[in-house]
């Protein structure tokens, strides 16, 4: 697996993220555990907390991960007990909800946290201060940003966070990070991490046939998720994509990744659920063509 910086940091990441969503709901500890193993083996080293990660982090907590693995972990977003969504970027969440993160998951640090909304009411000043405590404390190593557009990844940038790089959803089936956000993240040094690599699981492939019974789209919590992804343009997309994977050689899993490659998107986050699904995403390291990379970019 390849390996690169993160923007202007001295922090390589390999070119596949480990997205853990699904831990504590369909993927148990013991089958995390062989999906750690096996992405280790193959290079890999960055795995994500989702930003509603209890249960992912009570599994990774009962994992042994080894030292190389750089662990994201987000905050900025809470539900209280009647389960109203709340967020900001103030001193006192970041700082607490850090806390929560060490505890949960057992480490001493977190790799690179990632401030998950943009809080336009809280002084940008408060947050640099909270960030600026939690860096010397050594509670955490690295700062980035999601859910940010190119000017708001500007300001916090301006008000003197650290910012290493910035997580946004990006795939042949949703380029909307390129309209502003991944030019200032390139003028800016920044490093882009792709949520959601393989578009939600649709650019695998699996739903040209039908619905698989334990796929996403069949749980009822994430079939608008996926579904939307199911549309006449995908179908237009996808068709583009299975031309390329079969005058390669390959899957499409293989072209919705190295396309994200030829990108510059430094790590596509994905998240297997089986070791099966993770011996295919492992295996896939072909570079495009910049002729094959042109057809993608115009289908897409």
């Amino acid at each position: 697996m390849k390996h690169q910086r993160l923007g202007r940091t001295g922090l390589e990441v390999s070119d596949v993220g480990l997205g853990t969503f699904e831990w504590g709901h369909r993927v148990d500890a013991a089958v995390a555990q062989r999906l750690v193993d096996e992405y280790v083996d193959a290079g890999g080293n960055l795995i994500e907390l989702p930003s509603s990660g209890v249960h992912a982090a009570q599994v990774l907590s009962q994992l042994s991960l080894p030292e190389q693995i750089v662990l994201v972990a987000r905050v900025g977003v809470s539900m209280s007990e009647s389960s109203h969504i709340e967020v900001g970027l103030g001193r006192a969440r970041i700082l607490s909800q850090v806390d929560a993160l060490l505890s949960a998951t057992g480490r001493s640090h977190i790799d690179m946290l990632i401030l998950d909304v943009f809080d336009a009411v809280v002084d940008r000043a408060e947050t640099a201060s909270a960030i600026d405590t939690l860096l010397t404390l050594g509670k955490i190593r690295y700062v980035g940003v999601s859910h940010h557009a190119g000017w708001e990844l500007a300001e916090m940038r301006g008000a003197g966070l650290p910012i290493a790089c910035a997580i946004a959803e990006y795939s042949l089936l949703n380029r909307e990070a390129e309209h502003d956000l991944l030019p200032a993240a390139n003028y800016a040094g920044v490093g882009l991490i792709a949520g959601a690599g393989l578009g939600r699981g649709v650019l695998s492939d699996k739903y040209r046939r039908g619905t698989p019974q334990d796929s996403r789209f069949a749980v009822g919590e994430l079939t608008d998720y996926v579904g939307a992804y199911l549309d006449e343009r995908a179908t237009r997309v996808l068709a583009g994509v299975r031309k390329a994977a079969a005058a390669l050689g390959v899957t499409t899993t293989d072209i919705a990744l190295a396309f994200n490659r030829y990108q510059g998107v430094a790590s596509s986050l994905v998240s297997a659920r089986t070791p099966e699904q993770m011996t295919q995403l492992l295996s896939s390291e072909i570079e495009l063509e910049p002729e094959i990379a042109e057809v993608l970019d115009q289908i897409s």
